[in-house]
């Protein structure tokens, strides 16, 4: 079996197990929440507002959860004023509590990483998958690095983070430096995604300063911008009625950083943080601001929402969101959108847009 063929294979792996933890009370592929957990598996430990964040030691890997991931979204700009939008994500899917000792293909657990670079109208996106336990992929606290492969994110002794990753017909090898202290989000670093439990530890980098340089069809642009850098870790992330999520990450022209999301179900939910500029962050109620669609997409996977109204009136805030003109599915099993996004009104700006449960 080539390389290729085990990687798509081992892909397929890893989300099916995402499945096979919980049991859902509707069809298996009927929400995300099937195949993301929407129970928690026997042995493994439960998020909640009781368990301390600590950083930089939670950047490291938390074997007593099921699932986790390590996410930087970016926004570049070539020396011509190319615009360039950046995604790099590792997951770890734990298939046993604790993450066994054991050697090579005796882990208990598994790696997914996906890289995309895109351009207005273009997008470009590859994946890789392993066990770990042959040292291929993995991740360590203390110096902070996580790798998959010659993928890594590998942190510097003057606290920046060097990024690599080289696919087939796309590429980067950057800088990145926090310019902001990392902030936690929902309640002392516990992000609920329903008012009937569940939820994730989560706190960001909101503020990266990025330069370096990225590789399109053999063209290589030496690139400068701004980027976000999400850590997360859960046992139990939707509930069973709850489709998926929309979620956006903002960086204003006047030094604030705002994220929110909506996780859509029965009940929608709704939360936010906002960043003032000089790196305090703040958890929002939902009656504090306003995530609304304006307008769809046709696109290949069925239509999409790819304008959006953005509120947070105490704070001056009123924003209308645009997602790059084109499609930015990262096809697979569960195809999600994530692709760069523009700001005007109150404020100018740029940032990222996630979407998840369309289309599939």
């Amino acid at each position: 079996m080539n390389r290729r063929r085990l990687r798509a294979g081992l892909t397929a792996l890893v989300l099916a197990l995402m499945a096979s933890g919980c049991e859902p009370r509707q069809a298996p592929d009927s929400t995300l929440a099937a195949w993301v957990g929407s129970d928690i598996a026997p042995g493994f430990s439960e998020a909640g507002p009781q368990v301390p964040v600590s950083v930089p030691q939670d950047l490291g890997s938390h074997p007593d959860y099921r699932l986790e991931w390590w996410y930087l979204t970016a926004n570049l700009q070539g020396p011509g004023g190319e615009p360039f939008g950046l995604q790099w994500t590792l997951f770890r899917l734990g298939l046993q509590p604790g993450g066994s000792p054991g050697t090579g293909w005796k882990q208990d657990e598994l790696w997914l990483a996906h890289a995309a670079l895109s351009r207005p109208g273009a997008h470009r996106f590859a994946a890789k998958a392993g066990r770990g336990g042959t040292g291929q992929a993995g991740v360590t606290t203390l110096p902070f690095a996580a790798w998959i492969d010659d993928w890594q994110l590998v942190a510097s002794a003057d606290d920046s983070l060097a990024l690599q990753a080289q696919a087939d017909g796309f590429g980067y090898r950057l800088q990145l430096k926090p310019t902001q202290p990392a902030v936690l989000h929902g309640e002392r670093g516990f992000s609920a995604k329903s008012a009937a439990g569940g939820g994730s530890m989560y706190f960001s980098y909101p503020a990266l300063a990025i330069q370096g340089e990225v590789e399109l069809d053999g063209q290589r642009f030496a690139v400068t911008g701004q980027g976000w850098f999400d850590r997360e870790w859960t046992s139990q992330l939707l509930q069973p009625d709850q489709q998926g999520w929309d979620w956006l990450a903002l960086h204003l022209d006047d030094g604030r950083h705002l994220m929110l999301f909506r996780i859509r179900g029965a009940e929608p939910f709704y939360a936010a943080t906002l960043v003032q500029a000089d790196g305090r962050g703040q958890s929002l109620q939902p009656a504090e601001f306003s995530l609304v669609p304006l307008e769809e997409r046709d696109s290949h996977l069925g239509r999409v929402p790819v304008r959006w109204q953005v509120a947070v009136p105490a704070q001056g805030i009123a924003l209308e969101v645009r997602s790059w003109p084109g499609e930015y599915w990262n096809p697979g099993r569960l195809s999600y959108w994530e692709g760069p996004v523009t700001v005007s009104g109150s404020h100018q700006g740029q940032g990222y847009l996630e979407m998840t449960g369309y289309g599939d």
